[in-house]
């Protein structure tokens, strides 16, 4: 009697586990996002700043930094490199003469939007073949789930990550 070795698909079909799912697509989408906005110069971690910047604008390096639960250390480089490429500008904080006020220039605005239309067409591929409907609700399930990174709302957990 022969036994036929069973194909691998057999041994390794779709597991039905939500982390893994979850894991899986994460590691598709954040590869997606960061092959698509590395020809702009910039990574995942610029863009949340950038974008974290669009509503914070203003506000102290540090004041950002502990909102978007960066540390010192990590915030300090972020700012360096994106103020080196022009996109962001330090100036003294009003309040406090030893802080500096993020601000983004024309060009970190402009960077920012370019980096959105990646963004944008990632999702569009992602969810399209799912309806209105289906967005709406899978965004609220998700949603559910974001409190096991312990990453503040909005923020992406890889954003306040070391290198």
């Amino acid at each position: 009697m022969s036994h036929a070795a069973p194909d691998a698909r057999g041994l390794l079909g779709p597991p039905p586990s939500v982390a893994f799912i979850v894991s899986r697509l994460g590691f598709e989408v954040s590869q997606a996002l960061a092959d698509g906005i590395e020809p702009l110069g910039i990574d995942p971690q610029h863009f949340g700043l950038l974008r974290a910047l669009l509503v914070m604008e203003g506000q102290s390096q540090k004041a950002v930094g502990t909102s978007l639960g960066i540390p010192p250390n990590r915030m300090v480089a972020l700012v360096d490199d994106l103020e080196s490429r022009g996109a962001v500008k330090r100036t003294k904080h009003p309040d406090d003469r030893r802080a500096y006020a993020l601000s983004l220039t024309p060009k970190g605005r402009k960077l920012f939007e370019r980096a959105l239309e990646v963004v944008i067409s990632v999702e569009t591929r992602l969810c399209g073949s799912i309806s209105k409907d289906d967005r709406s609700r899978l965004l609220e399930l998700l949603s559910r789930l974001t409190s096991f990174s312990g990453a503040p709302d909005g923020v992406h957990p890889g954003l306040t990550s070391q290198p």
